[in-house]
């Protein structure tokens, strides 16, 4: 039975310990197009260079993973230093503690009553395990309470109060709102107020304008402060306040970076997350590496994932069609971007010649110049905009060298 779509049809399983030894290669073993693959150089450039600029500015990181939901991805960026992984969901967490992460932020509201239960079961199980989630509303803590009603009391569980913006997703609505929620958090034996989170990704910074990003992670910092002179952080070692997705990691360092002095120590924890293969075009165009500061002082991050496929039809002279569609390739920002073409042994970049114009669920139709040499059987190497909504498409990816020799794999369990 074939497992994995697009690995060679002889791989009845892949060892991720002993799949770089079979010597494989993209375009001269049996792989069955479309292939999604991973760079390796570039992929350990991302996740070193992310790790360097926390580390320079005394930031800690919690990647989010549901980026790839990878344990060879998430031993990589755990060995390069993270403090911990940012799940969505307690279920996501679930498949993080299989892969024996101890520390996990699920960077949401947690109400689903066999998700509570889970998270107390495991840290009451298991005293290196720390689950952090979120809470925004007095309901939420008398769910939690509701859940755990004829438990034993144990170790509480870790949450952080989170702050919103209006329109946008969860978090209260304002300081105040937030301040009623964390005193009801301090008052039930169930739960602990660790800190404070936000998050300002879907915040607009139109012609680089941050003062809106800057303004909520302002309040996020009053909000923290606040509690603080409240006596709501005297039980703790150190207070979490985290905010960051991949956007704005530098408007987080600057805003909340630093000059605490809450009497306690303050762990500033970013969650980015599609900084780890990075795309072509979403993240390339708006991400800060080598652009803001403090970041611009570091290597611009590089796109690791391209998905390929052959040219399968030209039915027209100005147009043709690829073997891949949505079943391969997120779509949900940008559509993919043609940007080299292998033909026999020789691969050019094609420096946006072709645009790809739309996706069915199996072909991808491509726009072409009438003059432009393009044949059946060529092959086409697409970039993607966030990464997240490919990876989710593939449980497998080879990791690819310089040579597209295969020198590993990245499983997915979504």
């Amino acid at each position: 039975m074939i497992e994995y779509k697009g690995w060679p049809s002889d791989l009845t399983g892949l060892d991720p310990g002993s799949i770089g030894s079979r010597k494989l290669n993209l375009f001269t073993s049996d792989f069955m197009f479309p292939v999604a693959t991973i760079s390796e150089s570039d992929l350990q450039h991302n996740i070193a260079t992310m790790a360097s600029f926390c580390a320079d500015i005394g930031l800690s990181l919690a990647p989010h993973g549901k980026t790839s939901m990878s344990p060879e991805v998430t031993e990589r960026q755990l060995d390069a230093g993270a403090w911990g992984i940012t799940a969505s969901t307690a279920s996501q967490a679930q498949v993080f503690r299989s892969f024996g992460v101890t520390r996990l932020l699920i960077a949401h509201q947690v109400v689903d009553p066999a998700a509570i239960r889970w998270i107390w079961d495991e840290t009451t199980a298991h005293a290196d395990v720390r689950i952090v989630f979120l809470i925004d509303s007095i309901a939420g803590v008398d769910r939690v309470e509701a859940a755990l009603c004829g438990r034993p009391p144990a170790r509480p569980l870790d949450v952080l109060v989170e702050l919103g913006a209006a329109a946008g997703r969860t978090g209260c609505r304002s300081i105040d709102e937030a301040i009623d929620v964390a005193r009801r958090v301090d008052a039930s034996e169930r739960l602990r107020l660790v800190g404070v989170e936000g998050y300002e990704g879907i915040l607009p910074a139109e012609g680089g304008d941050f003062s809106t990003v800057d303004g909520f992670l302002e309040d996020v910092r009053t909000l923290a402060r606040r509690l603080n002179d409240l006596g709501l952080f005297v039980h703790l070692d150190e207070v979490i306040v985290t905010a960051g997705g991949s956007m704005y990691p530098d408007r987080v360092a600057v805003v909340l970076g630093d000059d605490w002095d809450l009497g306690r120590p303050v762990r500033v924890v970013i969650r980015s997350g599609g900084y780890v293969t990075h795309d072509s075009i979403h993240y390339a165009k708006g991400g800060p590496f080598r652009v803001r500061p403090p970041l611009d002082a570091y290597p611009a991050l590089r796109p690791a994932l391209t998905v390929w496929s052959y040219v399968v039809s030209r039915p027209e002279p100005d147009l043709v069609l690829l073997g891949f569609g949505k079943r391969d390739a997120s779509f949900d920002l940008d559509l993919p971007v043609p940007l080299t073409v292998r033909r026999g042994d020789e691969l050019h970049q094609l420096d946006g010649a072709l645009e790809l114009l739309e996706l069915n669920d199996q072909h991808a139709y491509v726009g072409v110049p009438r003059t432009f040499d393009l044949a059946v059987g060529d092959i086409i190497g697409c970039g993607i905009s966030h990464p997240c909504t490919t990876l989710d498409r593939w449980r497998a990816l080879p990791l690819v060298d310089e040579e597209f020799n295969v020198t590993g794999v990245v499983r997915t369990f979504f």
